[in-house]
Order: C-alpha cells, then structure tokens, then sequence
C-alpha cells in the first residue's frame, strides 16, 4: 500500500500542492492585476457565493447534457460496432465517415443545431455525442479487427459459431480499447457542452461564461474553470471504475503496490 501511495497518490498531489502555491505566490506578489489572475481565496468566495444562487443550477444543467451527451455517442458507438462485427464490409464502410465527420470541428456544429433543434438541451447533447462517439467507435472497431487470427482459426475448428466468436472473443477483447477511447471522450465532454452552451443557451456554465467575460468577472470564471475540471476529474474517475467492473481480466502487468 505504502509503494501504491508514493506512485500513484503522491506524485499528483505534490503538483497539485505545488501549482496552488505558485498561484498564491504571483497574486499575492501583486506582479498581476486581481483581473487578469484572482487570488485562490477570490475564487473560492465566487465559488462559494455563486453556488446558491447561479452557479449551481448552471453545473447540474451542464451535467445532464453531458451525461445524456456522453451514454448517448457510446450508446450509438456500440451498436455501430455490434453491426459491424457481423457485418465486416459495413465496419469498412463506416470507418472513412467516422474519420471525415471529425473534420467538423464542434465550434461549427453547434449552431447548426441550436439553429435546428432551438436554445434547450437537445443541440448540446448531441454536440458531446459527437465527440465521445468517435473514439469510442473507432477504438472499439480497432479492436475487433485485431484479435489474433490463429485464436479465431482454432475456435472455427472448435465449431464456434459467429455469435460465439463475436461475444466471448473480439468483443471482451476490444473493449479495453473503447474504454481508453471513453477515457478520453469524457475528460473533454464537458468544455463541449460548454462550447455548445456558448451557440445560445439560458443557462449553464458556458452561458454564465458568457455574461462574466464582458463583466471582467475573473473570478467568477475561474470558479467555474474549477468545476469544469472537478467535473472532468469525476468523469474519468467514473469510467476508470466502470473499466474495471466490466473489464476485470484487463489488468496491468505491473504490480499494484498492495504489498
């Protein structure tokens, strides 16, 4: 446990701690205006009298569209994978769209859809969809494609049927592999719904953005920089656990430090 902590806990925390510190020291330096960079105590005082009032409807709103966002692009993920893995030549097929459709970037999407589907959370949804599809789907197809020819020759002459072949062998083996694509997915799903947000919304943090930045509200802005990462944090945390729920033979060859 002692060797877990010093690899995997204290390494962050000593950056953490150490960044905080360099903070505190330039504001309290007063080398940068409070406007440009406001002091960790400004922050969290905004953090604190914002919640209540603002800044806490805003988070939960950008939450849901972010969660809906996110099971939605991994719903669809799966099920393009599932299709593809018994139809193969739909698995080609699809694999130049998955690429071209990420050549959109999400700032041009997002109001061509609060064009079509109006200011609530529908456009934001399906902004975050977008971007966790992608690396969900092509990790997943990837991984599929990979699975050592030799093993599915051995279980064909088993009598091992498609179904079989699918389910027991290339689906366990590429799900690791979607979930490093969900990984990533996650941790910038909620600077999308925030970039969904700024295409016109009512509420939510990248709508409160938009009414601090021309304010010189910094502070503000900040606490709301930190719940995004709060956000994200829990996010990846969430899936890390869920990875090794559903994946409990992917584990690292590494030792875990428990001894």
């Amino acid at each position: 446990m002692n060797s877990y902590l010093r690899r995997k806990i204290l390494p962050p925390t000593v950056t953490v701690l150490l960044v905080l510190a360099i903070w505190i020291g330039v504001t309290a330096s007063g080398a940068i205006p409070d406007y440009v960079i406001p002091s960790p105590r400004a922050v969290l005082d905004s953090l604190i009298t914002t919640w209540p009032t603002r800044l806490g409807s805003a988070t939960w709103l950008t939450l849901g569209e972010t969660l809906a966002g996110i099971v939605l692009g991994v719903a669809v993920a799966v099920i393009v994978v599932i299709v593809s893995g018994y139809l193969p030549v739909i698995g080609s097929a699809m694999t130049p769209l998955l690429i071209a459709s990420q050549a959109i970037p999400i700032i041009v999407i997002g109001p061509l859809l609060t064009i079509a589907l109006g200011y609530g959370m529908a456009a934001k949804v399906i902004v975050v969809a977008l971007l966790c599809f992608f690396p969900v789907a092509l990790n997943l197809l990837a991984g599929i494609r990979a699975v050592d020819a030799r093993l599915i020759d051995t279980l064909r002459s088993l009598h091992a049927s498609r179904h079989e072949l699918f389910w027991r062998v290339r689906l366990p083996f590429a799900a690791p592999r979607g979930f490093a694509g969900l990984r990533v997915s996650v941790t910038f799903a909620p600077v999308a719904a925030v970039f969904a947000e700024y295409t016109g919304s009512t509420n939510g943090i990248g709508y409160l953005m938009l009414q601090a930045i021309p304010r010189m509200q910094t502070d503000f802005v900040f606490a709301q920089v930190v719940v995004l990462t709060i956000m994200s944090a829990a996010l990846l945390a969430a899936v890390t656990g869920l990875e090794r729920w559903v994946c409990p033979w992917n584990k690292p060859s590494e030792s875990d430090g428990t001894s």
